[in-house]
């Protein structure tokens, strides 16, 4: 005779019952689907003037935080601040570091300068006063020296920016380029500044040189006498500066603008 009664299954059924009853469905999010994952950073160097700086942020941060942490560190403000990537101005402070195209390795320049430094620097001086831009007064006035007096003797160049005495003129961004100066040989020259390269290039009819900024160690100048609103102009170059690069009829008042824009603000205080 059958009987109604149900025997319980097996121990071994029971807990292989258990652990299937447990083990969770292949739709369930997995550990690294859950929230909280860290956010993806890049990593990239901010160049300004001879200084660089390593700098990691989110990814999907915008350049107006970044330029608000430079402020923070630097005392340049977001407004007076240009960043550049491969030659081009991140303007769009909405703009992720991703939609900027900055990526890992990525350098950016930084075009600015504190406010109070600047203010400092540009103090214009007295007319026929000369200021901390020029170099010390040497025993023999550099014009009557026979190396440059041969140069000098060729007048102001075609094509040379007009010059004023005595006083100090922001260089604006937008200025790339000095036309209408002279070499040590008394060839016409170009001064254009590559400021995504970082380097200054100096053309002549028959060649250009290309010097980094980072190799310009010191900057001089000296009003020409009787001819005021332009300078003799020395770039120290390399090592110990021990080699120069002579320039003829700068504008005088761009001198302390050509040094905040190679070598930085500091070059004047």
């Amino acid at each position: 005779m059958s009987s109604d009664v149900q025997h319980p299954p097996p121990a071994a059924e029971q807990q292989a019952s258990a652990t299937a009853g447990n083990k969770p469905s292949e739709e369930e999010p997995t550990s690294s689907d859950a929230p909280g994952t860290t956010a993806e950073e890049v990593a990239f160097k901010v160049q300004f003037g001879k200084n660089s700086s390593d700098v990691k942020r989110p990814f999907d941060s915008t350049v107006g935080d970044l330029k608000g942490e430079i402020e923070k560190q630097l005392g340049i403000p977001s407004k007076l601040q240009k960043l550049m990537c491969k030659g081009t101005a991140l303007k769009d402070d909405a703009a992720t570091l991703r939609q900027a195209g900055v990526k890992d390795g990525s350098k950016l320049l930084l075009i600015g300068s504190n406010p109070s430094a600047v203010d400092a620097a540009k103090a214009a001086p007295t007319a026929g006063a000369t200021g901390d831009w020029d170099a010390p007064k040497a025993e023999e006035p550099i014009h009557k020296q026979t190396q440059h007096t041969k140069v000098l003797a060729k007048g102001v160049p075609d094509g040379a920016l007009p010059g004023i005495a005595g006083r100090q003129v922001p260089m604006d961004d937008k200025m790339t380029a000095i036309p209408g100066l002279l070499n040590s040989q008394g060839s016409k020259v170009r001064l254009t500044f590559k400021e995504d390269l970082q380097q200054l290039w100096l053309g002549s009819e028959t060649s250009t040189q290309k010097v980094p900024y980072g190799t310009i160690g010191k900057i001089e100048s000296w009003p020409i006498e009787g001819n005021e609103g332009y300078s003799i102009v020395a770039l120290h170059l390399g090592a110990g500066g021990t080699s120069k690069y002579w320039l003829y009829y700068f504008p005088s008042q761009y001198v302390s603008g050509l040094k905040i824009r190679i070598l930085g603000v500091q070059a004047l205080l």
